[in-house]
């Protein structure tokens, strides 16, 4: 599976066991954050939107990496596995933009609404 996709469903894993088993958070707790894990998954959406932002980055990265070292000549590296991490990367960007799109558009879903 493309770890992109993978790592959206582990969110929406998160999301889902979170919605049981917190309570409602405090003014406070939505200012500062809870910084605890919970079943070892981030407590808050921040903190999971955070992880899969880096899980990107990490994917993008390794892909420019592997990318960079064959053009610099390291023949250990063959070209199938440069396109195929780029190609995972391209598609992790993505996902990310598409992810990023949805949330704007709620928000501003929500911003519109009357009161």
């Amino acid at each position: 599976m493309i770890e992109a996709i993978a790592a959206m469903n582990a969110i929406l894993g998160e999301l889902q066991s979170l919605t049981g088993a917190i309570a409602a958070p405090s003014a406070s707790d939505l200012v500062a954050g809870p910084t605890k894990e919970i079943d070892g998954a981030p407590a808050t959406f921040s903190q999971a939107l955070h992880t899969a932002l880096d899980r990107v980055d990490d994917t993008i990265a390794k892909a420019n990496g592997s990318a960079h070292a064959f053009a610099a000549g390291n023949r250990d590296i063959p070209l199938s596995d440069v396109m195929v991490s780029l190609e995972q990367a391209n598609l992790a960007l993505q996902m990310a933009s598409g992810v990023r799109d949805k949330v704007v558009s709620a928000y501003t879903n929500i911003m519109n609404m009357q009161v």
